[in-house]
């Protein structure tokens, strides 16, 4: 009974805005996937990774959207609706470079992250977990870790034969990086490492051609707009919540 509870309380937690905002994405989204496969998803080849490539493409929306929910149900929906289904499809495309990302870092951030968020529940709404906002030395280190990892990496990959836009490769990867350790933290200078990553995926995509691609990316944007300011809300009513080791 008491789960009932729990998830009828979740579900009323979602607003008319949050609502719309899923609808309109996914309808987006699955409109191009059905009319322009080929420019949406990973690969076509075989029943399996078009499948995966779905269901990632799908997820995307609704995991930055509880995200932004501060909803600890984010890293359930990253872990097996889109780092899962991404190994699946690295694994068959021979990328395994991104196969090992995903097995080395993001599952198991997903699963820490969870762990981590469960034990900071928020007092007024077990809906919602505490967040907190970085000071101003912290957030400094955490700049200067992502420009000294996006060099060193970009210029170690232009020894590597076939390798395109290095530097802005790697400094997605970086700034990607930073966003995943800080959400596991907490902390709400993630959406501006997200906001960061975003706008280096759409110059890559840009420069590959990949403009229909740019309709996800910008819906992205919006809900990142939309999260910081939910975020900076929060932070600013329960300011002691930052104060905290």
């Amino acid at each position: 009974m008491m789960r009932k509870e729990k998830v009828k309380s979740f579900l009323r937690s979602f607003t008319p805005y949050q609502i719309t905002y899923l609808a309109v994405v996914f309808a987006l989204t699955f409109g191009f996937v059905i009319f322009f496969p080929e420019l949406m998803l990973d690969s076509t080849e075989g029943l399996l990774v078009t499948v995966c490539s779905v269901i990632t493409v799908l997820a995307n929306p609704l995991c930055e959207l509880l995200i932004s929910k501060q909803s600890k149900l984010n890293f359930v929906v990253d872990f097996f609706f889109i780092e899962l289904t991404y190994l699946v499809i690295s694994l068959a495309l021979g990328w395994y470079t991104l196969a090992i990302t995903v097995v080395c870092f993001w599952m198991p951030i997903d699963v820490v992250s969870y762990l981590r968020w469960k034990k900071h529940p928020d007092r007024e709404d077990e809906n919602l977990t505490q967040v907190k906002r970085l000071k101003l030395w912290q957030a400094a280190l955490v700049v200067l870790a992502i420009v000294a990892f996006g060099l060193l990496a970009g210029y170690l990959m232009q020894f590597i034969p076939g390798s395109e836009d290095s530097y802005l490769e790697s400094f997605a990867s970086a700034v990607g990086m930073a966003n995943g350790v800080l959400l596991l933290l907490r902390y709400s200078e993630q959406w501006f490492a997200w906001f960061i990553t975003t706008i280096l995926y759409i110059c890559m995509d840009i420069s590959a051609g990949a403009y229909i691609l740019l309709i996800t990316e910008v819906a992205m944007l919006v809900n990142t707009v939309y999260g910081f300011v939910k975020w900076l809300i929060y932070t600013k009513k329960h300011p002691t919540v930052s104060e905290k080791k």
